[in-house]
């Protein structure tokens, strides 16, 4: 019984993150417009917080929407703030910030913050009151800083991009960090799992995209990457971690769009490597992306947006120059945004927007990053396939890689869902280029390792792919 129990519970989780559930109603055509700014994150428990415009009067309104983990249920949606353009950020204790654009003819950038998403802290304008400032994006760090970009209209017509870090509710820093003729967006990114106060930021000019880094928020900063005539840069950085210790080896991936409208790639796996990037082209003739929280070393998440259609895709990384579709929504989508906080390695939040005749209807989305071993290989022309089974398992599941060239081995490995290298497989059968490997839920030392889900994380040559397995520990 014990056993059924556990199963229905993975199957449960399945169908739960496959649901797409209609949470909110907007007058707005912006509603979740911008997608640099986060308009959902999720807390450690798993609930989910977001955001959004609606026209009130007349006027812009920022409204909020929860869903409880515990009852498994999205909330009434509720009325936040006057304003629009507004930004989500969550620190690692929980707290909720929210950063926006007042609705002001010289319009402002305001900051609050909130411990349950109900009750919210004194508002208090980061930017300077004599300038028009827009497109607020945000992160935080791992002391709780929260850093903010926005750019700012001066009296020249000229514009800025203007850093700030805000501590305990309190403005501590604002500075200048450029000033061009034109600013057209604006990407940041912290550490997805709070180990350091690295910050990374992009900036798009009408002529090109570049990527810089910050290690002592923003007293200095360095160029890592430029490139002409791109658009909507995207960053996600996270590291590997071996043995349950974080190394100085941080994963980065940095994309754009080019002029040609493909959605291009950029990996680094540490430091060393940020003057030798590696890139590969994800996707073709797409209008509009954003990205999830990136997984070391198996890869990220990613929405893009082409000929009226909404996709989910996958990349492994530019080492791999591999990705794959997950999932479509072709009735019509907006403005979608997903979350890059708190990290997740199995699934991916998401949230867009349908024109419903008089408004717009906003949906949200989970879906698994990966998909369960022995229920198909949707990823062809890779060069090889692997099934297995039984999964779920609790003694030993056998594991089948066909592989299409000679010569060429499998390299299996195991990771838990919090990026930890569980084992290292060798296999115990090769014939006629099927190879089998058996894991009977030991790790690399031979005990046996916890009830969960695990990820199979499979490579043959210069191609890679991934498969979910459920381990029941009796």
């Amino acid at each position: 019984m014990i056993k059924i129990a556990i199963y229905f519970f993975f199957l449960f989780f399945v169908v739960e993150i496959q649901a797409q559930t209609l949470i909110a109603i907007s007058l707005s055509s912006t509603a979740t417009a911008n997608h640099n700014q986060r308009k959902i994150v999720r807390d450690s428990l798993q609930n989910i917080f977001v955001v959004f415009t609606d026209s009130v009067n007349h006027q812009m309104m920022i409204k909020g929407v929860k869903y409880n983990k515990t009852t498994s249920q999205w909330g009434s949606f509720m009325n936040i703030t006057n304003g629009n353009n507004p930004t989500l950020s969550i620190s690692k204790s929980g707290r909720i910030h929210l950063v926006y654009e007042t609705n002001d003819s010289i319009s402002k950038i305001k900051h609050t913050s909130s411990s349950d998403f109900i009750t919210w802290s004194t508002e208090i304008i980061i930017s300077d009151s004599v300038f028009k400032s827009k497109l607020p994006v945000a992160d935080i760090d791992s002391i709780g800083s929260l850093n903010v970009f926005w750019k700012q209209r001066n009296t020249n017509l000229s514009e800025s991009l203007i850093y700030a870090s805000i501590n305990d509710d309190t403005l501590t820093n604002r500075k200048i960090v450029t000033t061009k003729s034109e600013i057209e967006d604006i990407a940041i990114a912290n550490h997805l799992q709070y180990i350091k106060n690295d910050l990374f930021f992009a900036i798009q000019f009408t002529d090109s995209v570049q990527f810089f880094r910050s290690e002592n928020n923003m007293i200095s900063y360095e160029f890592l990457y430029g490139v002409s005539g791109a658009s909507q840069p995207g960053i996600t950085y996270n590291s590997v971690i071996e043995g349950g210790f974080f190394p100085n080896d941080n994963n980065l991936r940095l994309t754009y769009i080019n002029e040609y409208s493909e959605l291009i790639e950029l990996e680094s796996d540490n430091y060393s490597n940020y003057n030798n990037l590696s890139s590969q082209t994800l996707q073709g003739s797409i209008d509009f992306v954003c990205i999830d929280n990136l997984a070391p070393p198996i890869g990220y998440s990613y929405l893009f947006m082409t000929n009226g259609n909404l996709y989910h895709g996958f990349s492994y990384g530019s080492h791999w120059y591999w990705s794959t579709i997950l999932d479509t929504i072709t009735t019509n989508p907006l403005n979608p945004s997903i979350a890059y906080k708190t990290f997740n390695f199995l699934y991916v939040d998401y949230i867009w927007m349908e024109n419903n005749g008089e408004g717009y209807n906003i949906f949200h989305k989970r879906d698994a990053k990966h998909i369960w071993v022995g229920v198909g290989d949707n990823e062809k022309g890779k060069g090889f396939s692997i099934v297995g089974y039984p999964n779920p398992f609790s003694e030993i599941i056998t594991l089948n890689i066909s592989v299409d060239e000679k010569n060429l081995v499998p390299v299996l490995k195991i990771f838990n869902t919090k990026s930890q290298l569980v084992k290292n497989m060798n296999y115990e059968f090769n014939s006629n280029n099927e190879f089998t490997y058996k894991w009977d839920g030991t790790n690399q030392i031979g005990n046996k390792v916890d009830s969960g889900i695990y990820i199979i994380m499979c490579s043959v040559g210069d191609r890679i792919t991934v498969r979910k397995v459920a381990y029941i520990n009796n």
